[in-house]
């Protein structure tokens, strides 16, 4: 137990470091705001002003931990968040962003996620991790990462990353959102330079940057995506730009989809729920795809979006990924369905066809290996008996 004996304290620090320890604290009525806290929390008990005797006889009484205090209080008078406040004060115009990190088995690949997170030079408000019914530990990697991190788990595997997603969007407080994948990473400036990007473009419904790749061990495998891009012959992504939205939607989304990881974007959030809201049913059908199809449904609102070249976002490329799972002729199933929603979007532009058909054109072939052509050959020919082979031709003929 923890006695308060001050008889005027306005708000007492150490009653909180007791209660984030679980411990109750006893204290006298009008020495300031601890009584109500206490109450507030049942964090304890207040008695009449200098009574020690009472102090003494509840202090026997409320000894010992308080189920959940530590937990409730560590979240809720986190000094992360009180720092925000403080800063939000000094700067108003900080941008506050909410971070929330989709886990489901990645328990290996969580302390990198969140250590990337902690250490960005513009912190996030606030930290969930949705875990959508891991098996495999997550949750005591949370739980020991000394962080202020909110741990929201759910009893059934929700089926689907766009229901985290929505939950995500539900459960975030603030006007910005980056929905962290748990098994990628982040450079420190990640969001620092996304949102100084935002800030040159006040309609932007989303920012994103450029990614480096890794592999499961973390090794680089390519150190950005620019090669990538410029085979989908757009240069709009080969610098820092506020792009419109219709020019985004034609250059970067018309036949294949240009911001290739979702760790890499920030989400004005309330037009994320509107878009999510307008084709939850759609994105019902999509594993691989669907992220493409919700970009296409924000920027159909209009605005724009912010770009940052620097490769700042850190995408980790593995077997278990949904790309490497998912069947080929289901991957390109889906990209059939996007090309076609992006026609009804676009309009039946010949050239639009054009590059749609050449994109499908490379996903097929680097999806689907070709037979061997002199394998097939082999197996069309016939039987032929030794006996009736021809001569070999002389070298005239």
């Amino acid at each position: 137990v923890h006695l308060l004996t001050s008889r005027e304290d306005a708000f007492p620090s150490v009653v909180l470091e007791a209660m984030a320890s679980g411990l109750p604290t006893v204290a006298f009525m009008g020495a300031g705001g601890a009584p109500d806290l206490l109450a507030a929390y049942g964090a304890g008990s207040a008695v009449a002003a200098g009574d020690a005797a009472s102090m003494a006889e509840t202090m026997l009484l409320v000894a010992g931990r308080v189920p959940g205090l530590a937990e409730r209080t560590r979240h809720d008078f986190a000094w992360d968040g009180y720092v925000d406040r403080v800063l939000a004060l000094v700067g108003p115009e900080r941008r506050r962003i909410s971070a929330v990190v989709p886990n489901f088995n990645y328990a290996r690949y969580l302390p990198g996620r969140l250590a990337s997170i902690a250490g960005q030079t513009l912190r996030a408000s606030e930290t969930l991790v949705l875990d959508d019914a891991s098996t495999d530990g997550s949750a005591a990697v949370v739980r020991g990462s000394g962080g202020a991190v909110r741990w929201v788990a759910n009893a059934v595997n929700s089926g689907s990353v766009f229901r985290q997603w929505r939950r995500a969007a539900e459960l975030a407080t603030e006007d910005w959102l980056w929905i962290a994948e748990a098994d990628d990473e982040a450079e420190p400036g990640l969001l620092a330079r996304l949102s100084q990007a935002l800030d040159a473009a006040p309609d932007a419904v989303l920012a994103f940057c450029d990614s480096r790749a890794i592999d499961a061990e973390g090794r680089t495998m390519w150190p950005d995506h620019q090669a990538y891009y410029a085979r989908g012959g757009t240069q709009l992504l080969q610098q820092d730009a506020v792009i419109p939205a219709a020019l985004f939607l034609r250059s970067c989304l018309a036949e294949r989809n240009m911001i290739l990881n979702a760790s890499a974007v920030l989400w004005h959030r309330a037009t994320l729920l509107r878009a999510l809201d307008r084709c939850q049913d759609a994105l019902s059908r999509f594993r691989m795809a669907g992220d493409w199809r919700l970009y296409a449904e924000m920027l159909a609102e209009g605005g724009s979006v912010a770009y940052v070249a620097q490769p700042l976002n850190i995408h980790r490329r593995h077997a278990a990924s949904v790309t490497k799972c998912l069947p080929a002729q289901r991957h390109l199933a889906e990209v059939t369905d996007m090309h076609r929603h992006m026609q009804g979007v676009l309009g039946h532009d010949p050239a639009l066809l054009r590059r749609q058909r050449h994109a499908m054109t490379e996903a097929r072939a680097a999806l689907v290996p070709p037979k061997p052509a002199a394998a097939a050959a082999i197996l069309r020919l016939p039987r032929i008996r030794p006996d009736k082979l021809a001569p070999a031709p002389s070298a005239r003929h």
